[in-house]
């Protein structure tokens, strides 16, 4: 079973692409699609969705000569949102999306996440459920629609040929062409003068018997007389295929069908409205681009800013740091390697309270030190908890959160903190930017 169905959907999406080259650039990508059934079995075409981070889209695709003429649609991540009757089975005239198209071999919804029966919070890697009804229709040979029901207004007197031989309505006669019903008459006609149908009753007879109008339909004898006995008992009717020449030939007609989407039955026991569903794996939780730093009680961020000295030459920018909860103020600090290598500076809290210094630079070519003392004298004591640097050659720096700056320290419950990183290559001219909290009381 599960074989054919993925035979059925291939084909499906083969007949997409062969559609047009416009319609085939036109199908999704990146997408869950389940069959379009009409009738309960017939393979009408597909509906696909795709979700993005705003906007869930729900197209309808059909194959073949098959149109779109209404489209009804529900997603959510639980049925028990879905609009139903006492039955159970689906009220597709409170759906929330819904559309009346002109006869259209493809149609699109976007739908806004924030609109659709979901809990946002975790609609990412849910299952939804998508229950989606469609109207369409197709032209047929040989067959009537629902606009010439009227042809059957008169049928009672289809067939009938009066005593001179004329027949009164013979050009409705031929509606089906049904030739067994019509020869029942003929039988009795050899030599009596009835009139023969075949088809159809000939219409406008002469004495003679032979037909002026359509000369198809019916032939007469010699006499040209009729009676009542020949009567075709409605001969030419047959149902709504026939035009109004009484020659048999039919005209095309409108096949118009309830479809769904899916193969899991709505309702059990109920009618045979459908649905599919499928897990949400389009959309991932969105990873926050600066990572918070977390404060314990009682701590505080520090920044370091360089301070120009003859020996120690350092360029200050100042900037607005990300990813920190109580600060507005970091510096980024550019720097030459010679002579000295180093350079050095205060830690400074957002208030502007300079709590320590720091040195940081090159140990020669082949590693980067950093150093941070806090002021001995404080009251309380303040130890470092955990420090946060970053170094690269100039001009490289973006915006990132502390947590991202390369060289993360942990305290070790003092008031000082040294580390030394070997290095593979050092720049001649380097960024640095020092990071640290800072406690009272103790590292927790």
């Amino acid at each position: 079973m599960k074989f054919n169905k993925l035979l059925t959907v291939i084909a499906i999406f083969l007949s997409l692409c062969a559609i047009n080259t416009t319609q085939a650039q036109t199908t999704p990508t990146n997408n869950h699609c389940d069959i379009l059934y009409a009738g309960q079995t017939t393979a009408v075409g597909s509906v696909c969705v795709t979700v993005n981070a705003s906007d869930v889209n729900l197209d309808y695709l059909l194959i073949g000569d098959w149109k779109l003429t209404e489209a009804h649609a529900w997603i959510g991540d639980s049925l028990a949102s879905l609009p139903t009757n006492a039955s159970g089975n689906p009220q597709i005239g409170l759906f929330p999306y819904q559309a009346d198209i002109n006869s259209a071999a493809q149609y699109s919804f976007t739908i806004p996440i924030s609109q659709l029966a979901v809990n946002v919070d975790t609609f990412c890697n849910a299952e939804i459920f998508v229950a989606a009804h469609a109207v369409v229709t197709r032209t047929v040979a040989g067959g009537s629609d629902d606009d010439e029901s009227d042809d059957d207004d008169d049928d009672s007197d289809n067939g009938k040929s009066d005593k001179s031989g004329k027949n009164e309505k013979s050009g409705k006669a031929g509606k089906s062409g049904k030739s067994s019903s019509a020869s029942k008459s003929s039988t009795s006609s050899a030599s009596s003068g009835k009139g023969t149908a075949y088809n159809a009753v000939a219409s406008n007879s002469d004495s003679k018997g032979k037909s002026k109008a359509s000369g198809k339909a019916g032939k007469s004898d010699q006499s040209g007389k009729a009676d009542k006995s020949g009567q075709s008992s409605k001969s030419g009717k047959s149902g709504k295929s026939g035009d109004q020449t009484g020659d048999g030939s039919s005209q095309p007609a409108t096949q118009t069908e309830s479809a769904w989407a899916g193969s899991m039955q709505i309702a059990n026991g109920g009618s045979w409205a459908s649905y599919f569903s499928f897990t949400n794996d389009f959309c991932t939780t969105p990873v926050d681009p600066y990572p918070v730093v977390v404060l314990p009680t009682s701590c505080f961020n520090v920044f370091g800013r360089g301070v120009t000295s003859s020996t120690e030459p350092v360029t200050v920018s100042g900037f607005t740091p990300v990813g920190v909860t109580d600060t507005a103020n970091a510096w980024l600090n550019t720097y030459s390697s010679t002579p000295s290598g180093y350079f050095g500076g205060d830690l400074v809290r957002d208030n502007g309270t300079i709590v320590g210094t720091f040195l940081a630079g090159l140990g020669g070519n082949s590693d980067f030190a950093v150093e941070l003392t806090l002021d001995s004298n404080a009251s309380p004591s303040l130890v470092v908890r955990s420090a946060n640097v970053y170094f690269d050659t100039a001009g490289g720096y973006l915006d990132m959160s502390p947590l991202d700056y390369g060289l993360s320290l942990v305290g070790n419950g003092t008031g000082s903190l040294i580390q030394t990183v070997p290095l593979i290559f050092a720049p001649e001219i380097m960024d640095t930017i020092v990071h640290a909290v800072v406690c009272t009381g103790g590292v927790e």
